[in-house]
């Protein structure tokens, strides 16, 4: 169980100083029919929320995620508990976006029903924002390295170091389109190292670690094992971490 106010007590043991690092992603997901996980969101060190995220192949063998989020949000005036479901559909090798939804049960003003909806058709990528019953739409070019991060929803960082060329290695930049604003920023994606983690002095994981620059906006440290899921996330800008529920004592 995760209690308020407990610091998290993992050691880094070793980082890899070698010149080849973990290859995972399409071969190890191409393993698993299916996959649930769940995570849960510290700020300042105290729980905040959980993402518990699940995965399957639809009948076109598709990736297809969902994921349900419930989680506190500062807002600098007040704290507000936010709840939304996420769906996103890759093709076949879990790299290329077909679509992606979000759902609010709860948003930051109160209210209920507000929706996006995310589409991709002869490379031009469409979102459909509903905001308390108004649509609104917004279009842009869809271009080889655009990807989706939306704010909040971290397995999709899976998908976004799966995009990462681990034979050029260095820093590679892709476009995020961002479903609320309808347009994309710039991010950065920097492989930094293999380490070995220990998690509460009981639980020990290989992993690689990258930053990950929303530029302009903030770095992000991202953790994955050698299948290519989420172990560790940390935003400092925002006292964040979020860690792999079954790391937890």
């Amino acid at each position: 169980m995760c209690h308020e106010g407990m610091t998290m007590k993992f050691r880094n043991i070793s980082v890899a100083a070698v010149a080849f690092f973990f290859v995972f992603s399409v071969t190890a997901l191409a393993a698993e029919d299916t996959y649930t996980q769940s995570f849960v969101i510290l700020i300042d060190d105290k729980p905040a929320g959980t993402e518990t995220v699940s995965e399957e192949k639809d009948g076109s063998n598709n990736v297809v995620y969902t994921s349900e989020h419930d989680l506190l949000v500062d807002d600098g005036l007040s704290i507000n508990r936010v709840v939304f479901s996420t769906k996103m559909v890759l093709s076949k090798g879990a790299k290329d976006i077909r679509t992606y939804a979000c759902r609010y049960q709860t948003s930051l003003d109160g209210g209920t029903g507000d929706s996006y909806d995310v589409s991709i058709k002869n490379g031009v990528i469409t979102r459909i924002l509903t905001r308390s019953g108004q649509s609104i739409d917004a279009a842009a070019p869809f271009t080889n390295n655009m990807v989706i991060v939306d704010f909040n929803v971290y397995h999709h960082y899976e998908y976004l170091l799966r995009r990462y060329d681990r034979k050029k290695k260095g820093t590679q930049i892709f476009e995020n389109f961002i479903p609320v604003i309808g347009s994309g920023i710039p991010m950065k994606v920097t492989w930094i190292g293999d380490e070995k983690l220990r998690f509460y002095e009981k639980n020990t994981v290989e992993t690689s670690k990258f930053l990950v620059d929303f530029v302009g906006i903030h770095t992000v440290t991202v953790l994955v094992d050698k299948s290519g899921r989420l172990v560790l996330l940390e935003n400092p800008t925002q006292n964040l971490k979020v860690i792999r529920k079954d790391l937890l004592p």
